[in-house]
């Protein structure tokens, strides 16, 4: 009689929570000039920081993944199922500081571990479908959208008007994703060489990290026209050394991700993630111009020995206490529109900041990389 009780007062919060998600504010029409975007928001802690989010007033944010920790407590993990999932994600729905961000500002988001969950899994995950339909139910996804057929949650909007568009594409590292490759390294020994993970580089050509049809997906994207191209990943591209879950663990797989920049000939890409528990901004040259990757990660929580782990791409950061990421386009600066890339904390306070001009990442620009 109790186990039924507690059953049906389950399914009435259930039932209840996911009513009251009926009312997202609609994504822009418009231009867009301020997005801001987050990672790794435990559901069951503080969320101040939405405060500092909304006081910048950004047109769009991106949750890039660990949108909640729906397999673990911070303590112990456990195998999830739909119903357990769509639980933790009603957590999140009943946070007063998420609610007045999320009737605020139009969101979008995909997906890390802890919210596909499973904190290694990937391709193999038994119960991806049932996370899938509990991720697309809570963010309101129309029943008529793609999103559903897919192999995976991957997505991408364009908004502004021609000559001012701006391409948001969410990628899906999680769905389609082959087992990481061991570091049979001790992890004393990794920890003296600041690698903070258990992986290691995996060469395999069998190996995916996007999946097939994503991988096609995402070149029909890049070929479409827009000024900026926001590719967001939830975790780490440019960033190789960590031995975390990052593209350099397929090490083919993230070259391919540069030579489609290369071979769509797609203008303006700016890279985004989360994953790794603290800010910072890398550059690389691994593509047809000078390749930018913000990293914002730890809106409830921080890592500070994954913020020493070695970066030899590093340019700004490590900023390690709770943050957002802020892009900032000004398409009226001369001689050209330049993009703001920053790090913003708690308080309000920018980290760290660097600016981009748009001409610089352009192909055929004097910045272009020469090979």
């Amino acid at each position: 009689m109790q186990i039924r009780i507690v059953w049906l007062c389950l399914a009435f919060f259930l039932a209840t929570a996911s009513h009251a998600l009926d009312d997202w504010k609609p994504l822009p029409d418009g231009e867009v000039t301020r997005i801001a975007f987050g990672s790794c928001a435990k559901q069951w802690q503080h969320q101040t920081i939405w405060n500092a989010v909304l006081a910048t007033k950004p047109d769009l944010w991106l949750f890039l993944g660990d949108n909640i920790y729906g397999d673990t407590d911070g303590r112990t993990a456990w195998l999830v199922s739909k119903e357990q999932i769509t639980g933790e994600w009603n957590r999140l729905a009943d946070k007063p500081e998420f609610q007045k961000a999320r009737e605020t500002i139009p969101m979008m988001a995909t997906w890390d571990n802890h919210d596909y969950g499973s904190h290694a899994g990937g391709a193999e995950f038994p119960v991806k479908e049932r996370t899938k339909e509990a991720f697309l139910t809570f963010w309101g996804e129309p029943k008529d959208s793609p999103r559903w057929q897919r192999s995976g949650i991957y997505d991408a909007k364009i908004f502004g008007p021609p000559g001012r568009q701006v391409k948001v594409i969410l990628l899906d590292t999680k769905y389609n994703r082959s087992p990481f490759k061991p570091d049979p390294t001790p992890k004393e020994e990794r920890s003296k060489a600041s690698k903070v993970g258990g992986y290691i580089p995996d060469n395999d050509p069998a190996k995916t990290h996007l999946g097939a049809e994503q991988w096609a997906w995402l070149e029909q994207e890049l070929k479409k026209p827009a000024e900026v191209r926001l590719i967001a990943s939830s975790t780490q591209v440019i960033p190789n050394q960590k031995g975390m879950d990052e593209w350099g663990n397929f090490p083919l797989e993230r070259q391919r991700l540069f030579d489609l920049i290369k071979k769509t000939k797609a203008n303006g890409v700016i890279l985004l993630s989360g994953n790794v528990h603290f800010a910072e901004l890398s550059q690389n040259s691994e593509a047809a111009y000078p390749l930018y990757e913000l990293t914002s990660s730890g809106m409830t929580h921080v890592n500070e020995f994954y913020g020493k782990a070695t970066n030899s791409f590093r340019i700004a950061g490590p900023f390690i206490e709770h943050n957002f990421g802020l892009v900032d386009i000004d398409w009226n600066a001369q001689p050209s529109p330049t993009i703001t890339l920053s790090a913003v904390g708690e308080d309000g306070a920018i980290a760290f900041e660097h600016k981009v001009r748009m001409a610089d990442i352009q192909h055929g620009s004097s910045s272009e990389i020469k090979r």
